[in-house]
């Protein structure tokens, strides 16, 4: 048999999903750490190691390959929508901190939550209109 070699480190988590890819493409994919005594120590993130006989390597690793990229671009649209909000509420804070410095006797303070309610509100109505129904 040929000597395996470490193609890939997954989470404990996403093992039995790689190891599934491997083998749904007739690779002979093989888990070298024992997961169940795996044990997370001083919240240090354990790795699992995926192998492959060597002769399949290269193949092993263009198909991860191919999956890390179809994961990458389910999971871009989610992460420009999460870096949107962020932004938002930075906004947001930033404008509360103005408003608090400079009204000190808290004149303009309910005025300016008001005002910061409705442009919140048109942005979120604007957003979702963009998105357009889901099919």
């Amino acid at each position: 048999m040929a000597e395996l070699v470490t193609v890939y480190r997954a989470l404990a988590d996403d093992v039995s999903r790689v190891v599934g890819y491997l083998r749904s493409r007739n690779l002979d994919a093989v888990v070298l750490d024992d997961v169940g005594k795996m044990v997370a120590y001083r919240r240090e993130v354990q790795e699992v190691r995926i192998a492959v006989p060597e002769t399949q390597r290269d193949m092993a690793r263009a198909v991860l390959a191919e999956m890390d990229k179809r994961d990458e671009a389910r999971l871009s649209p989610m992460v420009k929508t999460a870096n949107g909000v962020v932004f938002l509420i930075i906004i947001v804070l930033a404008f509360i901190g103005v408003v608090g410095l400079i009204d000190r006797g808290g004149k303009w303070f309910v005025g300016a939550w008001i005002l910061l309610t409705a442009l919140v509100a048109v942005l979120l109505i604007r957003w979702a209109w963009r998105k357009g129904p889901r099919t």
